[in-house]
C-alpha cells in the first residue's frame, strides 16, 4: 500500500508543473491588456503605483502605461486619434483648455456619467472633467497651486528668511543675487513654467483684479495685468532668473534649483517629487509669495485624471480601471506618490511640504482659467498665451499689445 501511495504522489509531482503550466497559459488568455497614456515623466511614479495596485486586485487585466513629454503630448494624441489608434485610457488638460471641446467633437471620449460616480468630488473639481453636462473624465484629488521652493539649509546658513510682504520678496531676490547665486530658476522657453510664475507674481501684486476678473468685473487688458508682466520682465532684465534662462527647458530649471546653482524655483505644486528625487539630501522648503500688505495669495487649479477612448477593444476593463481611477484609494496613492495637497475628504495631504505650499489665506482663480472661461466663441486666447508668452522676454512681444490681442478674444459675460 505504501508503495502504490509512494508512487502516485510521484506521479503527481511529475505532472504538477505541466498542469500549474496549463492553467498561467489559461489566466494568461484570457488577460486583458490596456494601455494608458500620461503626458509628463513627473507623473510616473503615481501613475505606477496607483496601477500596480489595481492589477493586483483585477489580474485579469494587465495595463501598460507610456509616458510622454508635455512638449508634445497633444500632438502624438491627435494623431493617435486619427488614426484609430488611441490608448484605452488617457490624460489631457479636461475643461482647462480647449482640449476637451475638441475631443467630445471628436468623438474621442466615453460618456462616463452613468459609471463612475463622483459624488464625493468638489464642484470645482467636477467641473473640469465634465462637458455639456456630461462625465467624459475621471477627476482629481489633488489640487494645482504654484508655490516658490526654497533651500531651506542654505536660507539658514546665510540668513536669509522666508518674506512677509511682496517687497521683502523682492529684496531678497537682489540679495541672492549679490551673493552669486540664481535667485529664481527658470525656464525661459517653456511656456508652462512662465505661466506658473506669472500667476504669483499677479496674485501678489494685483488679487483684486483676479477676484475682479473672475465674476467678469476686470478686463484682460487692466494696467494691473500689464504692470505684473513688466515685473516678470524686470526680473529677467535684472538677472534673476540666471544669464541664460531664454535658453532653458523645464528639467534645466528644476536641476539648477537641485544642483544649489538657484536658491529658489517657482512651480506647480506637483513638482515637489521630482524636486526631492533630484537631490534627496536637500532640505526643501516653499512658501507662497506674499501680497504687499503681508496676505498669502494661493492660485488654486483641481488636476484633471483620464478618460476612457470612445472606440476601446474593452470598455468593460477600461470602465473598471476609470471607477479605480477615481476611488479614494487610488487617489491617496497617488497624492502620496506626488507629495501634493489633497482636495477630497478622506484623502490626506502627501507630505509635510504639501502642507507648507497649503499655508495661505487667500484662495484665487487661475489666471490661465479666467483666460478659459471667458473666450468668445470661436476663440482661443490660451493659444495665444502659450505661444506668445516666452516673446515677452526678447521683446517681441511687448505686454500692453499682447494683453490687447488677448482681451479682443474674450467674452466677459461669460464669467
Amino acid at each position: 500500500m505504501k508503495k502504490v501511495l509512494v508512487f502516485f504522489l510521484f506521479s503527481l509531482l511529475l505532472v504538477s508543473p505541466v498542469f500549474a503550466a496549463g492553467q498561467k497559459a489559461t489566466v494568461d488568455e484570457k488577460q486583458v491588456v490596456l494601455t494608458i497614456w500620461e503626458h509628463t515623466p513627473q507623473f510616473e511614479l503615481p501613475l505606477r503605483n496607483t496601477l500596480d495596485r489595481f492589477m493586483e486586485e483585477n489580474p485579469d487585466i494587465k495595463v501598460e502605461y507610456e509616458i510622454k513629454t508635455p512638449d508634445n503630448y497633444l500632438s502624438l494624441l491627435t494623431t493617435a486619434i486619427q488614426a484609430g489608434e488611441a490608448p484605452d485610457l488617457f490624460w489631457h488638460h479636461g475643461t482647462a483648455t480647449t482640449d476637451m471641446a475638441n475631443l467630445t467633437r471628436q468623438g474621442a471620449l466615453m460618456d462616463l456619467t452613468s459609471d463612475v460616480d463622483v459624488s464625493g468630488y468638489s464642484q470645482m473639481s467636477r467641473d473640469k472633467v465634465t462637458w455639456e453636462g456630461k462625465l467624459y473624465q475621471t477627476p482629481a484629488a489633488t489640487i494645482d497651486t504654484r508655490a516658490a521652493f526654497y533651500n531651506k539649509d542654505l536660507f539658514a546658513k546665510q540668513g536669509w528668511s522666508v518674506p512677509k510682504t511682496f517687497d521683502e520678496f523682492e529684496t531678497l531676490l537682489a540679495t541672492i543675487k549679490k551673493a552669486g547665486l540664481i535667485p529664481l530658476s527658470l525656464a525661459g522657453r517653456d511656456n508652462w513654467n512662465i505661466l506658473f510664475l506669472f500667476e504669483p507674481i499677479l496674485a501678489a501684486m494685483y488679487p483684486d483684479w483676479i477676484q475682479e476678473a473672475t465674476v467678469g468685473k476686470a478686463r484682460i487688458d487692466d494696467p494691473r495685468v500689464i504692470a505684473a508682466m513688466e515685473k516678470m520682465i524686470e526680473w529677467g532684465k535684472k538677472g534673476y532668473y540666471g544669464d541664460l534662462f531664454l535658453g532653458v527647458d523645464e528639467a534645466g530649471q528644476y536641476l539648477a534649483f537641485s544642483r544649489g546653482q538657484a536658491a529658489m524655483t517657482v512651480a506647480g505644486s506637483w513638482t515637489t517629487t521630482t524636486l526631492e528625487n533630484n537631490n534627496p539630501d536637500m532640505n526643501i522648503g516653499a512658501f507662497q509669495i506674499p501680497t504687499r500688505d503681508g496676505r498669502k495669495p494661493i492660485v488654486l487649479t483641481y488636476a484633471a485624471g483620464f478618460s476612457v477612448y470612445s472606440k476601446t477593444k474593452y470598455p468593460e476593463q477600461s470602465l473598471r480601471l476609470a471607477k479605480y481611477l477615481t476611488s479614494k484609494e487610488s487617489q491617496q496613492i497617488w497624492v502620496d506618490g506626488l507629495g501634493a495637497i489633497a482636495g477630497l475628504a478622506g484623502v490626506r495631504s502627501g507630505s509635510q511640504l504639501a502642507d507648507e505650499i497649503a499655508d495661505a489665506n487667500l484662495e484665487l482663480e487661475s489666471f490661465y482659467n479666467i483666460l478659459v472661461l471667458g473666450a468668445a466663441d470661436g476663440q482661443s486666447p490660451t493659444k495665444v498665451w502659450e505661444e506668445d508668452n516666452p516673446k515677452l522676454f526678447t521683446g517681441v512681444v511687448v505686454p500692453k499689445a499682447f494683453v490687447k490681442t488677448l482681451d479682443s478674444m474674450m467674452d466677459y459675460s461669460k464669467l
